[in-house]
């Protein structure tokens, strides 16, 4: 089952782990450049190897979008200038491939659920 969806190029999905207290900031300039939802999960996660970081110092949010192949690099710059406090520990995106949309509900593969305008430029 692949998806097909005319005139649209190739998704890709972009999770970002954050700090929890940049948030807000990172949730508003998504907004401002037309992304319309994310998902959101809070986790904790602790360093391992030469550094170790106090489980209790690191709460993280886990933001992932959906996005157009052309909105991609919008989202990332977005992300990376709202999230930065220029530190260690800040956090980290990553980008994959998105190959199907299936949309448990209505059983349809066809990608139509899913919703994902042009970001503003």
């Amino acid at each position: 089952m692949s998806v097909v969806r005319a005139g649209i190029s190739q998704l890709k999905k972009v999770e970002a782990e954050v700090r929890k207290e940049r948030f807000a900031e990172v949730d508003f300039a998504l907004k401002k450049i037309g992304v319309p939802g994310l998902t959101v999960v809070e986790e904790q996660r602790a360093g391992r190897g030469i550094w170790s970081y106090p489980i209790e110092n690191a709460k993280r949010v886990l933001l992932t979008v959906v996005v157009d192949d052309s909105g991609v690099k919008r989202v990332v710059d977005s992300i990376r200038e709202s999230a930065s406090t220029m530190s260690w520990g800040d956090g980290r995106i990553v980008i994959s491939s998105v190959d199907d949309v299936l949309d448990i509900g209505s059983m349809r593969s066809d990608g139509s659920e899913l919703y994902i305008p042009s970001l503003r430029t």
